[in-house]
């Protein structure tokens, strides 16, 4: 592509911002290269502020779509210019923008490190000139740390974020004051129930007891100060949850009616539905279970009305609850509604993330279109340049689409083999499992029946076949509960810093029987002083799974050995046996992440989920998890984890 000069590139972006949906974005990623491209240009100052423009209705319109992948992107280009320009204001902006994208798509960490630096910079800003702006920036991204510390279930330091921010608060002025005072309250008031959870006695009570306290004064300030029905229905809620775990009931049910009513004069839905399900539990915790319910099926049908998914889950789960007190099969349908809407939000290929802003252009849309008429009147010789120009980028754009129009053929094409697996699964698993307490029912009746007349042999015999049938449902159970431990969330817990090689020979331990039946030795090649940060439960599933097959797989009298390769941030951990191996035909199929049952060297019977477990549990956690292996030679599985920072 030429070079464009400013000039060009000014009346493109004017066409950009009068653009409308994906042509929009795909215009402004070529008027930024082309902004690029014009940097051997002197004096072109109009392009470099076009390219700023542009990367920020970049990050602005991803944002407002819930791209958060592409926010990272175009935040973190966007830093190395304003690094480059120390301008420390706008850089505060992105590190403040990259911590929501973080924080929306689950990387806490990184979303706590840049909050931090937001902070930071806002703190250098203020020492510079104050300026209440920077205060109030700090306070808001603290308040999103203490989120994420909460989420990540640190109530102390979801605590201490809290704290800090009531405590930078400083003199209460206007209503805007007052209400971000009770939010801090409020959020705080929340975390100490929380925390009350666990305790008993009088650190329980002294804990609810400033739960009661904060939440008072929280919804004093909400209703004083013309805060939004939707949070003062909030703060009743939390302060209805206290007076119930301060044992005082008729309060609490006095103040949940209040913010129902509340809500119901808003016609809110979603908080109609939440606070239906706390009314639920608050009688189900007191005994009353068929009036339970019927607060349950009320937030049953307001969630079904508004599509409130998570909502919907949690009102089936209380329901389930209240009614297997009186009616175990309408406990048991409620479950089995529980568990197909829980099967359905995670199969769901995307998620539409929540919107919390809304960027709108329509005044700068409306000046660059004066300015793109402005320029047409003064020459004509510009209109015909930007034709061309324009013609050249529609046919760029066409081609653009055709290849996505390919893509995406080729994505659905991955998602339903993807589906065709995990429906495969469950059937493999579901199969396999009954015919292996089949087999073992069979042995046990034919012992019982004709014990008396059984030789030593045959019943030797008999516990031999019991034992491997145990074994072999041991594996599946095994794996079968993994699968489902991933279903549910659970590989999400917080990472945790564990010395690598004692969490191998944990792990090699549960195995010694297999591994003595067989003459097989593990070689833990591991150095003692390794230590990681990472997922531990991810971490012992996978390995689980590896050393499962490796045993499986191995020769009579073989060795299998573990051993980890270090690289700058993370560790490579890799099992290695001297097996059968597996063919290309069979590698093939498991890089396509199918599943297909094999057999042992033993003749170990195996579902062939393991694998296929073992990767989506990586996949989640950020990993990798890579197969090498030759027919007849063995086989070397490696998954990474990350290397503590000592």
């Amino acid at each position: 592509m030429v070079a464009a000069n400013a000039h060009e590139i000014d009346s493109l972006y004017a066409v950009f911002l009068g653009s409308r949906g994906e042509n929009a974005v795909r215009l402004a990623n070529v008027i930024v290269t082309m902004a690029g491209d014009s940097a051997g240009f002197t004096n072109v100052t109009p392009s470099d502020v076009m390219n700023d423009k542009l990367l920020k209705s970049l990050i602005f319109w991803h944002f407002d779509r819930s791209e958060m992948v592409e926010v990272i992107s175009y935040s973190n280009k966007a830093l190395e210019q304003y690094s480059q320009k120390e301008d420390l204001f706008n850089m505060a902006g992105c590190y403040n923008t990259l911590g929501v994208a973080y924080q929306r798509t689950g990387q806490l960490e990184e979303a706590i490190d840049s909050y931090n630096r937001c902070n930071e910079l806002m703190m250098q800003l203020n020492e510079q000139e104050s300026n209440p702006f920077y205060e109030k920036n700090i306070r808001y991204t603290t308040n999103n740390m203490a989120a994420i510390y909460s989420s990540m279930g640190e109530l102390d330091r979801a605590e201490e974020m809290n704290s800090k921010c009531i405590n930078l608060m400083g003199e209460l002025v206007d209503d805007r004051d007052y209400q971000d005072m009770a939010t801090y309250l409020h959020n705080l008031s929340d975390i100490y129930l929380s925390q009350s959870e666990s305790m008993e006695g009088q650190r329980r009570k002294e804990k609810v007891e400033k739960a009661v306290a904060l939440s008072e004064q929280a919804l004093e300030y909400s209703l004083d100060h013309n805060d939004s029905p939707n949070k003062v229905a909030q703060r009743q809620m939390v302060l209805a949850r206290a007076y119930f775990a301060a044992g005082r009931e008729d309060e609490a049910y006095t103040m949940i009616e209040e913010a129902l009513h509340s809500a119901e004069t808003e016609e809110d839905l979603f908080v109609q539905a939440e606070i239906e399900t706390l009314f639920g539990h608050f009688l189900l915790v007191d005994g009353q279970y068929r009036d339970a319910e019927n607060h349950f099926q009320k937030a049953i049908a307001l969630s079904k009305e508004g599509n409130y998914d998570e909502c919907l889950l949690n009102a089936y789960k209380g329901a389930c609850d209240a009614s297997r007190h009186f009616d175990a099969n309408k406990a048991l349908a409620y479950y089995e509604m529980s568990s197909a809407l829980k099967d359905s939000i995670f199969n769901e290929s995307q998620q539409a993330l929540v919107r919390d802003y809304q960027v709108k252009y329509d005044l700068a849309e409306k000046e660059h279109q004066l300015e793109i008429q402005e320029k047409n009147n003064r020459t004509q010789a510009a209109e015909i340049i930007i034709l061309f120009i324009f013609a050249g980028l529609l046919i760029i754009i066409m081609v653009i689409l055709v290849r996505l129009i390919r893509v995406r053929k080729k994505q659905n094409k991955t998602l339903a083999r993807l589906n065709e697996t995990q429906n495969r699964i469950l059937s493999v698993a579901s199969h396999d499992v009954k015919n292996s307490v089949l087999a073992q029912n069979m042995v046990l009746k034919l012992a019982n029946e004709h014990f008396d007349s059984l030789s030593r042999e045959e019943l030797k015999e008999n516990m031999v076949a019991l034992k491997k049938g145990s074994d072999e449902l041991k594996d599946k159970l095994y794996t079968i509960l993994h699968w489902i431990y991933g279903e549910l969330g659970k590989e999400a817990n917080p990472p945790a810093m564990f010395n690598l090689l004692q969490t191998v020979e944990e792990g090699v331990r549960p195995h010694n029987e297999e591994l003595k039946v067989k003459g097989l030795v593990v070689i833990n090649d591991i150095a003692p002083s390794l230590q990681c940060y990472d997922k531990v439960n991810v971490f012992n599933i996978v390995f689980q799974n590896l050393l499962t097959n490796a045993i499986k797989f191995s020769k009579e009298g073989g060795e299998i050995t573990v051993r980890a390769v270090e690289e700058d941030k993370q560790v490579w951990v890799e099992v290695i046996d001297h097996g059968v191996g597996i063919s290309q035909q069979r590698l093939q199929e498991l890089m396509h992440e199918t599943v297909k049952p094999t057999e042992g060297t033993y003749g170990e019977r195996g579902t062939g989920i393991g694998l296929f477990v073992s990767r989506q549990l990586m996949v989640k956690n950020g990993g990798q998890l890579l197969i090498e292996s030759e027919e007849g030679q063995g086989t070397t599985i490696k998954f990474n984890v990350k290397k503590a920072r000592l």
